[in-house]
């Protein structure tokens, strides 16, 4: 059935499955993401008190953010990259397009080491080889396998956003307490809980859309105000997230935990997993397992923790 939204031209439909297009539109999006996070962490760490042990910021302090032009900037950036995010969902099934995203944390960490005017290592470099090769192999499995079609059970995909919101409000509530690393990775992982559930929302929303007569569905308006809260929830998530640590942490347990949300919500939700084989599913848990891995890796040794390291004293070594 013909979508009642002119959303395609001669020759081009938005809603036509693409793959190879959708990841090359995905790829675009996760460098603007890692930009523009790392513009906004560069405003939010000049906003907070860096040596209280709770760095997480008040509304008064937000509302200073939505003042400040670097953060505008740096917030104008991921809603574009988001755009085209959202474009490439519409092309291709949430279960290939996400996990694109973690491309995101070697671009973040590499502009964290040309701003702070650090030398990436070895081992950034082999944790940035890890995140890269593992994603591109879990894309091909997830590619290759794709269901040609998007199931839409009302009743299980209320529940399964439910059942997101409840886990990443608990993260949220976790990250009031622990050292700032571990407030840091609390936040940013009750922020990536909400924005891997948009994505798979916004799948939704596009399937129906492209069913036609949409306006007339009842899951499409309940779907709506799910949208719109995980945009505010895991907005204020994240920028709490960069208050308490550095931004290369916020993207990697952002895209690691929110491409597990939104491929887990396709698979079991959608019925994206209808033609995976055993074989297929272990080797994308093995390059999931590997890009993980990486991102690990690159959290651990990121640009702001090799900057924070003491410089041994010449004359102490001579003693």
């Amino acid at each position: 059935m013909t979508p009642l939204t002119p959303l395609f031209i001669p020759g081009f439909s938005l809603f036509q499955q693409n793959i190879p297009l959708a990841i090359g539109i995905v790829v675009v999006a996760s460098f603007l993401f890692a930009g523009g996070s790392t513009i906004q962490h560069l405003a939010v760490s000049r906003s907070v008190d860096k040596t209280a042990e709770n760095r997480s910021m008040g509304i008064g302090q937000f509302l200073e953010l939505l003042r400040n032009p670097r953060w505008l900037l740096g917030l104008a950036t991921v809603v574009l990259g988001a755009s085209i995010h959202i474009v490439g969902l519409m092309m291709a099934p949430v279960t290939v397009v996400q996990p694109v995203g973690i491309l995101a944390v070697p671009w973040a960490v590499l502009l964290a080491a040309k701003i702070h005017g650090i030398r990436p290592t070895r081992t950034t470099w082999t944790a940035v080889g890890m995140t890269i090769a593992g994603i591109v192999v879990f894309t091909l499995f997830s590619a290759h396998k794709a269901a040609p079609d998007t199931e839409l059970p009302p009743a299980r995909i209320i529940v399964a956003c439910l059942i997101v919101f409840a886990v990443g409000g608990l993260l949220g509530y976790l990250g009031r307490f622990g050292t700032p690393a571990l407030r840091c990775l609390m936040w940013a992982s009750g922020g990536a809980f909400y924005y891997g559930l948009s994505s798979a929302i916004i799948k939704t929303l596009s399937e129906l859309v492209r069913l036609g007569d949409f306006t007339s569905r009842p899951l499409f308006w309940t779907m709506i105000p799910f949208l719109l809260t995980c945009y505010l929830v895991g907005g204020w998530m994240v920028q709490q997230g960069y208050a308490n640590g550095p931004a290369e942490i916020v993207v990697g347990s952002m895209t690691t935990t929110d491409p597990i949300v939104a491929v887990t919500f396709g698979l079991a939700v959608l019925g994206e997993g209808v033609r995976l084989g055993p074989l297929d599913a272990l080797g994308m848990a093995i390059s999931g397992a590997v890009a993980v891995a990486g991102v690990f890796l690159l959290s651990k040794y990121h640009p702001d923790a090799q900057r924070a390291q003491p410089v041994p004293d010449p004359q102490l070594a001579t003693e």
